[in-house]
């Protein structure tokens, strides 16, 4: 008994001390194999390196030796010898593309070997942003890493980081059709309603830019899709009927070239082989992706350009619905502030919605008003869902459908109206029928806004004048002709 209590302990010591020798930390394997180098500046850790002598030329040639003064932290990610070897003859009479290329390879703080999936955005002194993810950086593999300097630390990389161009310093540096047409809304307004110029941004009226995508952004990522200058021009005459703006032969055809290039960009990021089979655009275009019609694809900064030998965007896929919202009201004829209601239902599959009632307001006629984006010049179909589950008779409504810009009044030149496009009848909104209700169609003659208005019946009977909405859903039409 006397020798199985020593023993025990003893056993315990011994596993406890093996436990520790195998769940050693590697980075602390990695701080004993540089002891006595740690306060060694990054610099002179760098000129001792064997494989990165031809980057130090590039470094000192270029100026940038003098960031690493040892006041701030770096990681320096340096290519092979041989890999820069093969680079530098082209830089040698570009100073300001040298510097580009080597604050490109230059991190500012301390990052280690990233091996795991998740990815590690480096904003770089070139101003790029390189992903560092699953021990690559950009694509480039590692042969060292982590060699600690007093200032910072350095990795041997497989490959060069060239600085690639971002989408936007592509599309001015290849001005074919379509990305001419991008250029161009730099001083071209599609729409009489631009912003103001930003004296501090000279790009903040290109509507591509503020409702399509910054692809100046180096922060963000990009997939675009570009049509060959024949193909772009057909695709503009051909969705040029669905964009009438006000009969003007040369605003339509803008506004047509626009809707063309705003279903052509998506924020996510994919080269060719990791293409989805369908993308869905800010404007909730689905944009089907046929990877034999990319005769070419071009990696950027921020993303990736796909070239296409032929349209892939069939023009109903471009017409989609849009709907208006009944608890987003735009204004009211009166105020009834106090007897309006934003309600939550649940429908009979389970599914939560948000509606609005206006109930025992006494207004006679009372009016909710909305507004629309720019809508398609074509015939639509209009539907709407209107809950009726609280009262214990039916009641009518009815919507109208009014131009967006107002007009003064004939009688009245101090008052301003709005000209009406079409109004539907009064419609009866049944108890707890929570199914959409066909309206009827209309025709949109030209490419605008509008301001669909929701009215109650002309009494001023509570129970009988209330108003309720959930949406409204205006289907646009194909044209035959």
């Amino acid at each position: 008994m006397k020798k199985h209590h020593i023993l025990t302990p003893l056993i315990g010591l011994i596993c406890i001390l093996l436990l520790q020798v195998s769940c050693s930390d590697p980075w602390d394997e990695h701080a004993r194999d540089n002891e006595g180098l740690t306060n060694e500046p990054l610099l002179e850790r760098l000129e001792k390196e064997p494989e990165s002598n031809e980057f130090m030329k590039l470094l000192r040639a270029s100026g940038v030796d003098k960031v690493l003064d040892g006041n701030n932290a770096y990681t320096v990610f340096v290519p092979e010898n041989s890999r820069i070897q093969a680079v530098a003859s082209s830089l040698q009479n570009d100073a300001e593309a040298l510097e580009r290329f080597v604050k490109n390879h230059i991190a500012v703080s301390t990052h280690r070997l990233n091996a795991s999936a998740d990815t590690v955005r480096l904003t770089m002194l070139s101003g790029k942003i390189l992903d560092f993810v699953n021990s690559e950086i950009d694509g480039a593999a590692f042969t060292k890493t982590d060699q600690a300097g007093a200032d910072g630390i350095y990795h041997i990389i497989t490959e060069v980081l060239a600085p690639r161009q971002s989408l936007w310093e592509y599309i001015n540096e290849h001005k074919d059709e379509q990305n001419a047409f991008i250029l161009s809304l730099n001083d071209y307004n599609l729409h009489d309603t631009a912003v103001v110029e930003d004296p501090e941004d000279y790009y903040l009226n290109n509507e591509f830019l503020r409702e399509v995508g910054d692809v100046r952004d180096e922060t963000r990522r990009f997939t675009y899709f570009v049509l060959n200058d024949a193909d772009f021009i057909a695709e503009a005459q051909q969705f040029l009927p669905y964009v009438n703006y006000r009969n003007h032969a040369d605003s339509s055809y803008a506004i047509s070239q626009y809707h063309i290039v705003k279903d052509m960009l998506f924020d996510q990021m994919y080269d060719k082989e990791n293409l989805p089979a369908m993308l869905l655009s800010r404007s909730n275009v689905p944009f089907p992706v046929d990877k034999s019609a990319i005769s070419r694809s071009v990696r950027l900064s921020n993303g990736w350009i796909h070239f296409l030998d032929r349209p892939t965007l069939p023009i109903p896929n471009k017409l989609v619905d849009v709907y208006v919202e009944g608890e987003q009201p735009w204004g009211f004829s009166a105020s009834v502030a106090e007897r309006t209601f934003h309600r939550v239902r649940k429908d009979p599959f389970g599914e939560l919605f948000t509606d609005i009632m206006v109930q025992n307001h006494g207004v006679s006629s009372l009016q909710v008003l909305y507004q629309t984006p720019r809508m398609y010049s074509t015939a639509y179909d209009v539907y709407w869902r209107a809950l009726n589950d609280v009262q214990t008779n039916v009641f009518q409504q009815q919507v109208g459908i009014f131009e967006f810009d107002t007009r003064p009044s004939e009688e009245d030149p101090e008052q301003e109206v709005r000209d009406r496009i079409y109004v539907f009848p009064y419609t009866n909104v049944e108890q707890n029928n929570y199914s959409e209700v066909y309206l009827g169609e209309f025709t949109l003659a030209d490419y605008s806004r509008i301001v669909p208005v929701l009215q109650g019946a002309a009494t001023t009977a509570n129970g009988n004048n209330t108003l309720v909405l959930d949406y409204l859903r205006f289907v646009p039409k194909l044209k035959t002709n």
